[in-house]
């Protein structure tokens, strides 16, 4: 500020107002940051609500079939493989589109990209639900699966963009897919036992069109990493295969896909498993997995929490060796109250999502989050997969105990992987 000549502050004009004290400005400077802050954090939480419900809707889409196979069977007049075979292609084009889904956020921004996967999805859902031929409801589980493979590394690049705590963040988001196989199935199968399965399919849709209207609502547009890249020269198998080749990411890639085997062992065949190895009746086992299902929604955010002030590694090692002991109860379980322990176990412990898409995120730069973090899901979701034919071959012809006992290996192998690297980054 100047200063008169007779060394005095001149007065402030009439229509300013009084020069507030030292004090004064900085605790006004000080209230402003905090209701900056504030505003700040209500905007990011209402961006992980709307994501959460967006994957919430995308996962509800896809496991509001699994009742209906049956169903679907007998409409069209195939076998229960014919039907197997169409909800196969519908998981192979959702790992699929993982890769392109990234470049496209990259070139176009996260927000458009995540409505035009809740679209598709919704669309997917109903042309579903109208297939007149079995043709047709292949074709159309494809453009489901596709629609919904689109969504989950924009959701998770969105929120990464957003978040310094990632691991939270990242397992709430995660948790919206346990939920919705916990709640979709059961409201589907009631509205289609009072009207037809097609109607019950249109509950996965109807949820998918709600959560783009909440992602168009709740979430500003997104200025693209990469608006002057070309999406063609991106989508060449040959820088797939460079960011794989980078050792970070293909370790991570490789714990990845041991967590996606033991996931795909346990979605697919936990309820089988209870029944022909414990003797339980259909609906207990479909009780308990319920239950367990619901653990690892509730799991989630709290690992993911837990991992953002311990670090990735710790989380993933604990998880890794929790759920290994899970499956190992399960196993040896003398009692009823044992395999509910067991179970408990395991729904806790099946909770590592947070942590590592944090480890895959810190892998990458800003500008390549979305589209590395899509590499990398098309791979291990693809390479996981293989676990519903091994697991089901392994069960059919030596028993549930060499089938979940090659799990348990796993989580082993993937726990000292992640413990080794960690005490090699420590040295």
């Amino acid at each position: 500020m100047k200063v008169s000549k007779t060394g005095r502050r001149p007065e402030p004009p009439d229509d300013v107002g009084p020069i507030p004290a030292p004090e004064t400005a900085n605790r006004q400077r000080f209230f402003h940051r905090r209701r900056a802050t504030h505003v700040s954090t209500d905007r990011r939480n209402v961006v992980l609500a709307a994501a959460t419900a967006a994957n919430f809707g995308q996962f509800g889409a896809r496991v509001v079939l699994s009742p209906f196979v049956l169903a679907i069977a007998l409409d069209f007049q195939v076998t229960k493989g014919g039907v197997g075979t169409g909800l196969t292609l519908m998981w192979a084009t959702v790992a699929l589109a993982q890769f392109p889904s990234g470049v496209l956020a990259d070139r176009y921004g996260e927000r458009r990209i995540m409505v035009v996967a809740l679209g598709l999805t919704a669309v997917g859902s109903a042309l579903v639900a109208a297939a007149p031929t079995f043709p047709t409801f292949v074709l159309a589980a494809g453009a489901l699966g596709v629609g919904a493979g689109l969504y989950f590394p924009v959701g998770t690049t969105l929120l990464a963009r957003r978040f310094e705590n990632q691991g939270r963040a990242l397992g709430i988001h995660s948790a919206g897919g346990p939920l919705a196989g916990l709640a979709v199935p059961v409201v589907a199968t009631a509205v289609a036992a009072r009207y037809d399965w097609r109607v019950g399919v249109l509950t996965g849709g109807a949820l998918a069109a709600v959560a783009c209207c909440l992602v168009v609502v709740g979430v500003e547009p997104t200025p693209p990493a990469r608006p002057d890249a070309s999406v063609r020269e991106r989508l060449h198998p040959q820088r797939a295969l460079a960011l794989l080749r980078r050792p970070a990411v293909a370790y991570t890639t490789l714990v990845a896909t041991l967590g996606m085997y033991t996931f795909q062992a346990f979605t697919s065949f936990f309820p089988t498993f209870l029944q022909e190895y414990h003797r339980f009746g259909e609906s207990e086992a479909s009780l308990v997995f319920g239950v367990a299902f619901f653990l690892v929604a509730v799991g989630l955010p709290l690992v993911g929490n837990a991992a953002d002030r311990f670090g990735n590694d710790a989380g993933l090692v604990g998880t890794f060796l929790g759920t290994a002991a899970g499956f190992a109860i399960l196993l040896l379980a003398p009692t009823r109250a044992v395999v509910y322990l067991g179970a408990a176990v395991v729904g806790l412990s099946l909770t590592w999502g947070g942590p590592l898409q944090s480890r895959f995120m810190s892998q990458f730069s800003t500008a390549d989050r979305a589209s590395g973090f899509g590499v990398v899901r098309t791979v291990f979701v693809l390479l996981g997969s293989v676990s519903n034919v091994v697991t089901g071959v392994l069960a059919a012809r030596v028993g549930w105990g060499a089938a979940y006992g090659v799990v348990v290996g796993l989580l082993l192998l993937a726990a000292t992987l992640v413990a080794r690297n960690r005490d090699a980054q420590n040295e």
